[in-house]
């Protein structure tokens, strides 16, 4: 009668068995083309982003380089006129000195008379 049972029992183990194997099989299948895609999407996801930092980089560098251009210009110009203002001032300051030298001029230190 354990004869009996046992080959009753081994189509029933085979199918379990088959299905469980190919089962394991289409999930292990699944997994693979999943994980793929998602490695395709990553690597994509990556190029795009080196290429939108590298864009970002590239415009940053030039509104850089502008507006240091930018302040150079604008710092020349005001040493210009600082230089300007510089030549008016020893312009009058030659004036007043000249002005100042038409006064009498007082007399002479003399440590001798004071001591005395």
């Amino acid at each position: 009668m354990e004869t009996v049972t046992l080959v009753d029992l081994a189509p029933i183990l085979g199918i379990m068995l088959g299905s469980m194997l190919a089962f394991s099989t289409a999930i292990m299948r699944y997994q693979h083309v999943d994980s793929t895609k998602t490695r395709d999407l990553v690597h994509g996801l990556i190029e795009k982003s080196s290429r939108e930092n590298r864009e970002l980089i590239e415009k940053s560098s030039r509104e850089n380089r502008e507006l240091i251009e930018k302040v150079h210009l604008e710092l020349s110009g005001g040493l210009d006129e600082v230089r300007g203002g510089l030549g008016e001032l020893r312009e009058r300051l030659a004036r007043i000195e000249g002005y100042l030298e038409r006064w009498p001029k007082p007399p002479p230190y003399d440590g001798a008379a004071e001591a005395a």
